[in-house]
Order: C-alpha cells, then sequence, then structure tokens
C-alpha cells in the first residue's frame, strides 16, 4: 500500500464521516420537527414517487447493471491496493537521474547487517531482512544472545551497527526494529523486543 492510497483512503473516510454526522444531524432535527423551525418549506413526509417511477422505467436494470459493475471494478481496485507490497530486491540512492540511476539491492543491505551483528561476540544467531511497512522502509534484525549478555552494551554496539546500514543506505523513511531472543537451555527461545 503506497502513500496515494493511504491519502485517499483518509479523505475518503473523512468524507464518509461528514456525510453520516450532517445526514445523522438533520434526520434528528426533521424528526423531532425543529428543522421545519429553522427552514422554510421542510416536508413533513418524504415523497417517494420519483424513486418508484424511475424504478418502473426500462432502464432501470441497465442502470443498477452497470453501477454495480463499476462498484465491483472499483472496490477489486481498493482490496488489491491494500495488498502487501512485495519487497522491492534494489532501492533507488540519492544521486539518480533519468540517465543514469544509481541502487543498492535491499538484501545485500540485510545480510550485512546480519553478518556485522553475527561478529558481536555475544551474539549466537542474526537476521535481518528490509521490506516496506506502509510509508515506512524498515530494517527488521533478530538477534539471538546468551542470558547474561550485557543488554545496554549490545544495544549499544547494535544502535552503532543500524547507524551504518542508514548510511549505506540513505532513506528518510528508514527505519529499524531490533528482536532480542534471549538463548536458552529448552528449544524455544524467551524473546524480547528492543526498538
Amino acid at each position: 500500500m503506497n502513500r496515494t492510497v493511504l491519502r485517499l483512503d483518509r479523505a475518503l473516510l473523512a468524507l464518509a464521516g461528514l456525510v453520516l454526522v450532517v445526514v445523522g444531524v438533520a434526520a434528528l432535527l426533521w424528526t423531532t420537527g425543529t428543522l421545519a423551525e429553522i427552514l422554510d418549506g421542510v416536508p413533513d413526509a418524504i415523497d417517494t414517487t420519483a424513486t418508484q417511477d424511475a424504478v418502473a422505467q426500462p432502464w432501470w436494470p441497465a442502470a443498477t447493471g452497470a453501477v454495480a459493475v463499476l462498484l465491483a471494478v472499483v472496490s477489486l481496485w481498493w482490496m488489491l491496493a491494500h495488498l502487501p507490497a512485495r519487497s522491492v530486491p534494489e532501492q533507488d540512492l540519492p544521486g539518480s537521474t533519468r540517465t543514469m540511476r544509481l541502487r543498492i539491492s535491499r538484501d545485500a543491505v540485510a545480510n550485512a547487517t546480519a553478518r556485522a551483528a553475527q561478529q558481536i561476540p555475544a551474539v549466537h544467531r542474526a537476521n535481518a531482512s528490509l521490506h516496506d511497512e506502509g510509508p515506512e522502509l524498515v530494517l527488521s534484525l533478530v538477534v539471538t544472545v546468551d542470558p547474561a549478555t550485557d543488554l545496554p552494551a549490545l544495544a549499544a554496539r547494535l544502535d552503532r551497527l543500524l547507524a551504518d546500514a542508514a548510511t549505506v543506505l540513505p532513506d528518510d523513511r528508514l527505519r529499524s526494529r531490533t528482536t532480542l531472543r534471549i538463548r536458552s537451555s529448552r528449544r524455544r527461545d524467551r524473546t524480547a523486543r528492543v526498538a
């Protein structure tokens, strides 16, 4: 899902909310008779003869079918636009132009970050991935450490490592997420998340 879809969602949601509030308030004022006191010419009952005449016309089924097909197409586009974006294998770098594009492999950045994390003595295993999450580009790092690991010192080293990754991949959208898994004697690791 890209930024344009998010903006469209917010605009449509705000518009739908505004319409519902206005219609709800108008209906409440109409049923209590307050609307007739405020505005002149407000009817006591709604006349539906025009709607009944339209439904009886021979073109009504075709028009209804066309609107239904249009709504189905728009709904399908809307659902597809909300699917998670596939991982883009390469990222544009600053300095790219139309004639010359500078690109870096996202997998290479993630793999280099994981390898650098594995060089830290307290880390037994490390995995990293770089993917889009809405409007943000997230570098997700998962490291497995011993229970006796000095966590503040490890956090400082991981911060420096992630800062290096941000230098290699300069993007204002870049965020990082680090998950620490504490190695135990049991098969399952206990997990702690550090932002």
